[in-house]
Formats: C-alpha cells, sequence, structure tokens
C-alpha cells in the first residue's frame, strides 16, 4: 500500500465547507486523501455519507475520520457510556463513507493510576470493537497517540490496546509524541526506532497500513500547546519523512497544521523527492 497524504478537514481553499467539495479540492490540489474532522461531533445523514462515498471512488481520494473530542473511557460511568456510543458512530457512519480508519483520543488519566487507566480504556475498546463487528462494520479502530502527559495514549499504551484487541490498531502521530516527551522525541533515529516498535509489537502488516498523524506544533511543560505550520515549528518533519520512506510505511499521513493543504503538499512533495 502507498503512503497518502492529505489533510485533517476540508481545505482552507475548498469552495464551500462541505466534505464532498473538500474531495474534489484535494484531488485538484494533486493530494490523495483527506480525513474528516468530526471534533465536535458527528452531524450527518446516511444519504450524505453515501454521497461522501461515492465522490472519494470517484476522485480516488482516501478517507480517515477523527472522531468526537468528546470522548473519555476512563471517565465516570455515564461518560463512559456516551464516548462509546460515540466512537460506534463514528465508526458506522466512517464505513458509509468509505473511511478505512478512524482515530479518536482515549481520554485522561485524572486521579486513576496509569495501569488502571489504561486496563479501562481496554475494556472498553473491546465492546466498541464487538460491537462494531457485531454490526458489521469494517473500520479500523485506532487510539491516537496523544500530545499531553495527562492524556492517556503513550506510545506503549496504544501498542498494548493494539496488540490485545481484534480490530483495534495504533495512530501514531509524531507531533505529539514529540511533545508529549517535551522535545526528546524529534530524529531520524527516535522516528525509526518508533516504526520498529510498532512492527516488533504488532507485525509488518502494521507499517504497510499505519494511520499517521503529523505537523507542526508547539509544546510547553505540560506537552502539546498548539499547533504550527511546518516552516515555524523546530519539529523534524523531514527527518520524519526519510523514516517513513526508508522502512517502507503505507497508509494515511494527515498533516495537521494550520496552513492545511499548503503543509499537506509540502509534505507530500518533500516525501516524493526523497531518493
Amino acid at each position: 500500500m502507498e503512503l497518502r497524504f492529505g489533510t485533517s478537514g476540508i481545505p482552507l481553499t475548498s469552495p464551500r465547507p462541505r466534505t464532498v467539495d473538500g474531495i474534489r479540492r484535494a484531488r485538484e490540489l494533486g493530494l490523495g486523501h483527506l480525513e474528516m474532522a468530526w471534533s465536535n461531533g458527528v452531524r450527518m445523514s446516511d444519504a450524505s455519507a453515501d454521497e461522501i462515498a461515492e465522490v472519494a471512488r470517484e476522485h480516488d481520494i482516501t478517507l480517515t475520520a477523527h472522531a468526537p473530542y468528546y470522548v473519555n473511557l476512563c471517565g465516570a460511568p455515564e461518560i463512559v457510556a456516551r464516548s462509546r456510543a460515540r466512537l460506534v458512530e463514528a465508526g458506522r457512519l466512517g464505513e458509509r463513507c468509505g473511511a478505512a480508519s478512524f482515530c479518536f483520543h482515549a481520554g485522561f488519566y485524572g486521579k486513576l493510576d496509569p495501569a488502571e487507566a489504561t486496563r479501562r480504556v481496554e475494556k472498553e475498546l473491546e465492546r466498541v470493537a464487538a460491537e462494531l463487528r457485531r454490526k458489521r462494520h469494517r473500520i479500523d479502530v485506532r487510539a491516537e497517540l496523544t500530545g499531553k502527559a495527562t492524556q492517556v495514549g503513550s506510545l506503549d499504551e496504544v501498542l498494548a490496546w493494539s496488540a490485545a484487541v481484534p480490530g483495534v490498531l495504533p495512530c501514531v502521530d509524531f507531533s505529539h509524541r514529540y511533545a508529549r516527551d517535551l522535545g526528546r522525541h524529534n530524529g531520524y533515529e527516535d522516528f525509526a526506532g518508533t516504526l520498529a516498535a510498532i512492527e516488533a509489537a504488532l507485525g509488518r502488516a502494521a507499517l504497510d497500513r499505519l494511520h499517521v498523524h503529523a505537523g507542526g506544533i508547539e509544546y510547553g511543560p505540560r506537552g502539546e500547546r498548539r499547533h504550527q505550520p511546518l516552516r515555524e515549528t523546530k519539529f523534524r518533519w523531514r527527518e520524519l519523512l526519510r523514516a517513513l520512506k526508508d522502512l517502507r510505511v503505507g497508509g494515511w499521513l494527515v498533516c495537521e497544521s494550520p496552513k492545511m493543504e499548503e503543509d499537506a503538499l509540502l509534505l507530500q512533495k518533500t516525501y516524493q523527492r526523497i531518493k
């Protein structure tokens, strides 16, 4: 599988703020992917999802989705129940749109011991994945590597959930790891080491079909602070691209930059120039 590049959300230069128009604009720009950013909720009819799937097929654009931010699988029982329902609905509608994968932030440690928090997330992921299988929805459930130490979702945790729960795989946000580790994870050997850890835990197939996030990012004492344009960041994205190329990673690279399509195209063009 090739590595396709795209934006997190509808490109800024799309003539209208609709996903179908964003797909058409992505193709005009020469991108091959688009991530549907459902950060504030999934509000879409089945008919709209069917139209998105048709337009994506017509324009050869692959799709992923980002589930709502209102998810905390470590919260109070009523919060967990609502979170689980949001994830199942994101999976259902994502598949109907033609998306192959959807990602999400699993939640916050809060007052929980990290081991207990990760155990709770694994239990809830088992329920989400089982519900999607029961309803015959075929879409990757991707727990994202998160950017703050207060958030559940370190590399080790994401890989452990993926190894333990059928249907669950990682969404590896390299910018988040850089911010979470307060700048320590920021060179070719670091990026290649992350990819090697994924292969060791999940097998070569995980690298052949990997959901990746990357972009400029600023961090503070608690980790991720805000996204930045690529040309303003200290995150060494060029070295990340070389690691992805050297290790023959396939899948989808979603650019989470304020300069959405501009930086997605910069990532794609830089990657294509690497020999």
